[in-house]
C-alpha cells in the first residue's frame, strides 16, 4: 500500500511538472500564432489599400485598361523565366522583374521591413493578451506605421526607376525614424518605465524630421498650397506622426512626474538637454544639406 502511494504521488508530481512546464509553451505558440495572422493580415493590406484602392480607385481611377492579350514589354530580360522565355516582345505577366542589382535590393529593403514588421506585432501582441500595453505608445506605434510604409515604397520606387536624388536624405530619415519605434515600442510595455532620456530621444528625433521636411516640402506643398493634393496629403500624413512623437512622449513624461510628485524638469539631466539640442541642430543641418 505504501509503495502504491508512493508511486502514484510520484507520477501526480510528474505529470503536474510537466502540465506546468508546458503551460507557458502553449501560450507561447498561441502567441506566435495570432502575432504571425496579425502581422500577414496587415501588411498583405498595406499595398493592396495603397495600390488596388487609394491607387486605383481615388488618385488615378481615369487610368486606361489593359488587354492582356495584346499588350506586350520588350524591356522585360527574362532571366528568370529561365529556357522558357527570350528577350523581346514577351506576353503580358502579371510581374516582370529583371536580373539587376537594383531588383537585388528592392528584394532586400522588401525582406527587412516585412522582417520589422513582423518582430514588432510579435512584440505587442503578448502585451496586449497580459494587459501590459501602454496606450499612449501604442497609439505612437500606430500612426507611424504610414511613414514606414512610404519609406518602403519610396526605396522600391528609387531602386526600380534608378532615381537616388533623395535617397541619403530619405535614409537618415528612415534610420532614425526606426530607432524612435524601437524605444516607442519599448515603451509599449507599461514594466518598462518612461524615463526622460527615452522621451527626449523620440522627441529629438521627430523635432529634427519636423525641421527638415518643414523647412523643405511641407511649407511650400501644404501651407503655401503650391503642392499638388497627393503632395499635400502625404506631407499631412508624414507630419502629423512626426507632431504626436513629440506631444505625447512629453505628456507621457509629465505624468510620470506627476505620479512621482516632482517637477518635470527634475527628471531631465541638463546633460540630457544639451545632448537633444546638439543633435537637433546637427542633424537639421546634415538633413537640409543632403
Amino acid at each position: 500500500m505504501v509503495k502504491d502511494n508512493f508511486v502514484q504521488t510520484f507520477l501526480e508530481s510528474r505529470l503536474t511538472t510537466l502540465h506546468n512546464a508546458s503551460a507557458p509553451s502553449v501560450t507561447n505558440y498561441k502567441q506566435k500564432i495570432i502575432a504571425f495572422i496579425v502581422a500577414t493580415v496587415l501588411i498583405s493590406l498595406l499595398p493592396i489599400l495603397h495600390i488596388g484602392v487609394f491607387y486605383a480607385k481615388i488618385w488615378v481611377p481615369q487610368k486606361g485598361y489593359i488587354d492582356k492579350r495584346t499588350c506586350s514589354n520588350t524591356c522585360f530580360d527574362t532571366i528568370f523565366r529561365g529556357s522558357y522565355e527570350n528577350p523581346g516582345a514577351t506576353p503580358y505577366k502579371h510581374v516582370y522583374f529583371n536580373a539587376t542589382w537594383q531588383t537585388s535590393r528592392i528584394w532586400i529593403f522588401t525582406v527587412v521591413f516585412i522582417l520589422l514588421a513582423y518582430e514588432s506585432i510579435k512584440y505587442l501582441i503578448p502585451l496586449m493578451r497580459r494587459r501590459k500595453l501602454r496606450t499612449s505608445m501604442f497609439c505612437l506605434y500606430l500612426v507611424n506605421l504610414y511613414p514606414h510604409y512610404y519609406s518602403w515604397w519610396s526605396y522600391f520606387s528609387y531602386y526600380n526607376e534608378d532615381f537616388y536624388n533623395y535617397f541619403k536624405h530619405h535614409f537618415m530619415f528612415t534610420v532614425t525614424e526606426i530607432i524612435a519605434t524601437c524605444i516607442v515600442l519599448n515603451l509599449c510595455n507599461r514594466k518598462n518605465e518612461v524615463v526622460s532620456w527615452k522621451v527626449l530621444a523620440i522627441v529629438s528625433i521627430n523635432l529634427m524630421h519636423i525641421l527638415v521636411s518643414g523647412l523643405d516640402q511641407f511649407v511650400s506643398h501644404v501651407l503655401q498650397g503650391k503642392g499638388t493634393n497627393f503632395q499635400s496629403a502625404r506631407d499631412i500624413g508624414l507630419m502629423i506622426p512626426d507632431s504626436l512623437h513629440v506631444i505625447i512622449p512629453i505628456w507621457q513624461l509629465f505624468m510620470s512626474a506627476k505620479n512621482r510628485e516632482v517637477r518635470l524638469n527634475e527628471l531631465c539631466n541638463r546633460e540630457e538637454i544639451i545632448m537633444c539640442i546638439v543633435f537637433i541642430s546637427i542633424f537639421t543641418l546634415i538633413g537640409r544639406i543632403m
